[in-house]
């Protein structure tokens, strides 16, 4: 029997990772029926990934955990990438939905050029970008591989359900390299929120220890249940945002330091309770909106017909 296999499935504990684990999974798994499916693990491919070679059949698909790393950032998990489009020349590779981001400097471009390299000499790989800034630059600088755009993997997950009242707003805020908010903007965004909501909550998608692949659901599902019981999501990560967009939660947006969240926003516009703002001065303006207007719930249509688009593109390749 031919097998579907999805590598570099994390076990950190960025829950906006995770979350595009699981929308892989069932994403793969209602497309691919008649295949057996198996995960490979990140670390895997960073340490050992010459052993997985024997158990891979060049009729085998392989598809690679999507997200925000294709780039000079996290330059672990690009090296890793590398190393399986180079050890399967044959097998058709898909990399899942992307943001790609090569940093404009001496060591960025030698890292983009060393992936032009490798990615050029693979005849069936096929790049995903999640937006349309990513897409443009993939294009061009991959000119020799398929390259297609869609949403999010997981804007696939339909999340919204009824969990009682909701009550307060919900911070999911980064404090990381891609934050953009200083210290001083935070708190002015307290201070204006303090207005409106006594309940006043603070988390982040990224927090805590490392997430073991049996846990992943449910570490999600936490994060979601807060998101349902929240009137607000105010954030600047890019899953704290389209966490709300699958939970029917309204939410302003914040920028980081790249295209990421202003780009894929683009994508849920569409959605009337997400609300991207540049400044810190629309916030209130904002609010005022969303607790005031009455919204459709979530519905994933949208991003099913455009992630059918893999789908498509592997059968072609085939």
């Amino acid at each position: 029997m031919r097998k579907v296999i999805l590598m570099g499935v994390p076990h950190h504990n960025n829950l906006g990772d995770n979350a595009i684990a699981i929308a892989e999974k069932k994403y793969i798994k209602d497309n691919f029926p008649e295949f057996q499916y198996y995960e490979i693990a990140e670390e895997t491919l960073e340490r050992c990934i010459d052993k997985v070679k024997d158990y891979v059949r060049e009729n085998d698909i392989i598809f690679m955990h999507g997200g925000g790393n294709l780039g000079d950032e996290y330059l672990y998990v690009e090296e890793a990438r590398r190393k399986v489009i180079q050890l399967f020349p044959n097998n058709t590779i898909t990399i899942l939905p992307q943001t790609m981001h090569f940093s404009n400097t001496k060591k960025g471009q030698e890292e983009l050029e060393k992936s032009k390299e490798i990615y050029a000499k693979h005849k069936k790989l096929t790049i995903v970008a999640r937006e349309k800034i990513s897409y443009e630059e993939m294009k061009k600088q991959f000119p020799y591989n398929r390259v297609i755009q869609t949403t999010d993997m997981v804007t696939y997950l339909n999340e919204t359900k009824k969990e009682g009242k909701r009550e307060g707003v919900l911070f999911i805020l980064r404090d990381d390299v891609e934050k953009d908010l200083d210290a001083e903007q935070i708190a002015k965004l307290r201070q204006i929120v303090k207005k409106y909501f006594d309940k006043i909550e603070y988390s982040d998608t990224a927090k805590g220890n490392p997430i073991k692949g049996k846990e992943r659901e449910q570490k999600v599902e936490e994060l979601l249940m807060k998101y349902r019981k929240s009137q607000l999501v105010i954030t600047d990560r890019l899953h704290g945002m389209i966490f709300a967009a699958i939970t029917s939660t309204p939410c302003i947006a914040l920028k980081n330091y790249n295209h990421k969240v202003e780009a894929t926003y683009e994508t849920l516009k569409h959605l009337d309770y997400i609300k991207y703002v540049n400044s810190v001065d629309e916030v209130e303006r904002q609010i005022q909106y969303l607790l005031n207007t009455e919204f459709e719930k979530y519905n994933n249509d949208f991003a099913i017909r455009s992630l059918q688009k893999i789908v498509k593109g592997e059968k072609e390749i085939e």
